[in-house]
């Protein structure tokens, strides 16, 4: 795995201070690229299928990618178990 893969790993998975303001509006923030993104895939893939621009194992892969991403971070934001 090459280093940039890892420190982006990492990048995602840094935990998050729920409890400090200015560092939850900066985590929203990174959210809204990966949502954005994942919006932009559902609706290619839920058009008609002469209007689809990208191919459907393309589409699904992006899409989970994306929802893998989003539990990554939703995990690091999250307060650990007791």
């Amino acid at each position: 795995m090459s280093r940039s893969r890892v420190r982006e790993r990492e990048r995602v998975r840094a935990t998050v201070h729920t409890t400090d303001p200015a560092a939850l509006a900066a985590y929203a923030g990174a959210l809204r690229p990966v949502v954005a993104s994942l919006r932009t895939l559902v609706e290619d893939a839920t058009a008609a299928p002469s209007k689809r621009v990208h191919a459907r194992a393309f589409l699904r892969r992006e899409i989970l990618r994306g929802i893998r991403e989003l539990e990554a971070r939703i995990d690091a934001a999250a307060p650990p178990a007791p």
